[in-house]
């Protein structure tokens, strides 16, 4: 009698804390309403009393519920801020022992899956697109196809074989994903909120990032039960990289093209038979994603370029681009790329046909891009020194002497002509009877012309920084040092002639000055004098 009374008021019941992760509203496919947790009481379960440790199990809370008025044990499995499992046992009466209750509990007991509501979405754990072969042991004639990764978002796409209704494909945004072993989880929730997604594959050895898994174990439903049992999941072999072929384009671009380039902006780009991938410097972001299609063939002669027609999945829309390759070295290649905004196919083609650097509208951008070398074969142009005749701001960062008087020796060395020297002096701002020398080596990787005014020269220094050095081509007057993200595409209204460095002699009179000088360093001797300057200041304040 006194423990029916004990339990029958919700006043005097023991409680429990149940801890920050479990804490929420909680959506649980095939319920109406949503699950709430607070730090005592869960909905639908009643009053926490009690918890039970076990040396090998934790998170056993049991529950009391004032209407039904008896006690269950419930098991929270954490798997992600946005995803949580629980198991709970049958409903005991109040004076059941609470170890036996949980003891109930077993591996078969049926999981549930709760999904945290309005939870924000998180980086789908693949960035490529799998495809999947055609499953014969389903009955359905309409089948999953393939996962699409789409670009600069945490989305993807699931793709259906022709042969399924209308509007079948579904877009899904990850929001949870965790590991388990070697397995992979990913829980996702379609953009019009009405469907989950589960599914489950197998890490490979390498990075799992770029290499596709072997299979891949979709939920059947939204209850997601199948999420870490797979014998009711439904399998999808997946396709090798090999094998995507059939889905990917056919395009066969010539060996100049491939492989990791930089950008004078110091982005980063990947382009290989299939695919283009540029990413910022650090490669955190994803800038492009473009997906191959088709090359076009251009009618223009003596012209080493190539047209591409490729495709992206921008928050899983195709959006078709076209893209423009111009062979400038080994090391240097021109990139223009472009959005294409019309719809039918055959206008795709011919936009991207006449697509250059001149012709080309508002949104398009230009790119020189440039492979890291020790060395150059090719000989810098217009070779000889160089300087400012007056105060030079140089465009390119520089550590010390950003402003001062510079020389720029071009082709100048004995042994190499493709190498060339970047010098100044200047005084120091704190000691002025310090002056401060300043050098930068390069190599000449390419140079081009693409009209009849302007020899355009793409120079790299500190082996993965480049800069572009434009120079005109009459009487050799002047040279022009300028860093943009194209040597071609450059506006010649935009070259400050004021800001410039004049010819002055040819390499004969050329002395090697920078040979006591370090890349963007002042001289040792300066440093030391500079610094025993420093100290006697110190020590005539002292004292």
């Amino acid at each position: 009698m006194l423990l029916t009374f004990g339990l029958s008021s919700t006043s005097s019941l023991p409680t429990c804390f149940i801890s920050a992760p479990f804490v929420g509203e909680w959506i649980q496919p095939g319920l109406v309403d949503l699950i709430t947790i607070n730090n005592t009481s869960c909905s639908l379960k009643g009053t926490c009393i009690s918890t039970v440790g076990q040396q090998d199990v934790k998170n056993k809370f049991i529950f009391y519920n004032e209407q039904t008025r008896c006690k269950r044990c419930v098991l929270f499995i954490p798997r992600h801020l946005n995803a949580l499992q629980y198991r709970e046992s049958e409903c005991f009466d109040a004076d059941d022992d609470n170890g036996r209750i949980c003891g109930s509990i077993t591996p078969d007991t049926v999981l549930y899956t709760l999904f945290r509501d309005n939870a924000e979405s998180t980086p789908c754990p693949f960035e490529q697109s799998w495809y999947f072969e055609k499953n014969h042991q389903l009955s359905t004639s309409c089948q999953l196809k393939s996962f699409q990764h789409c670009f600069s978002s945490n989305t993807f796409q699931l793709t259906y074989n022709n042969r399924c209704p209308t509007n079948q494909n579904v877009q899904a945004t990850c929001f949870a994903h965790f590991t388990d072993g070697i397995i992979n989880y990913v829980v996702a929730r379609s953009i019009d909120r009405q469907r989950f997604v589960c599914f489950s594959y197998t890490k490979t050895k390498r990075d799992e990032q770029s290499i596709p898994p072997n299979e891949v174990y979709l939920s059947a439903d939204d209850t997601c039960r199948d999420l870490l049992t797979r014998e009711s999941a439904i399998v999808l072999n997946v396709l090798p990289s090999t094998s995507h072929h059939q889905f990917e384009s056919k395009t066969q671009l010539p060996e100049w093209t491939h492989g990791k380039w930089l950008t004078i902006g110091t982005n980063i780009v990947y382009i290989n038979n299939t695919q283009f991938i540029m990413k910022t410097h650090d490669e955190q972001n994803i800038l492009y994603d473009l997906r191959f299609t088709r090359i076009l063939t251009s009618r223009r002669q003596h012209e080493n370029a190539i047209r591409i027609k490729a495709k992206s999945l921008e928050q899983c829309s195709s959006i078709f681009y076209c893209i423009k390759i111009i062979y400038r070295s080994s090391s240097v290649i021109d990139l223009t790329i472009g959005k294409f905004y019309f719809y039918k196919e055959k206008d795709i083609e011919i936009f991207c046909l006449g697509f250059d650097e001149h012709g080309c509208k508002e949104g398009h951008l230009h790119h020189t891009l440039f492979k890291p070398s020790i060395s150059s074969n090719i000989s810098c142009p217009q070779m000889g020194t160089y300087k400012s005749s007056n105060t030079y701001r140089p465009s390119i960062p520089i550590s010390t002497c950003s402003t001062g008087l510079w020389t720029l020796s071009l082709g100048c060395e004995l042994t190499n002509k493709s190498e060339l020297t970047f010098s100044s002096s200047c005084r120091h701002e704190t000691v002025p009877d310090v002056q401060i020398l300043t050098s930068i080596k390069g190599i000449c990787l390419a140079s081009w012309r693409t009209d009849h005014r302007f020899q355009r020269t793409i120079i790299l220094y500190e082996q993965t920084r480049a800069f572009c050095l434009i120079q005109p081509l009459k009487q050799m007057t002047a040279s022009w040092i300028v860093s943009e993200s194209s040597c071609t595409n450059l506006d010649t209204l935009s070259i400050n002639v004021e800001n410039s460095l004049r010819y002055s002699d040819n390499c004969e009179h050329y002395k090697k000055t920078y040979q006591y000088l370090t890349t963007n360093h002042s001289s040792i001797q300066r440093i030391s004098y500079l610094l025993f300057c420093f100290l006697t200041v110190l020590l005539l304040c002292k004292y």
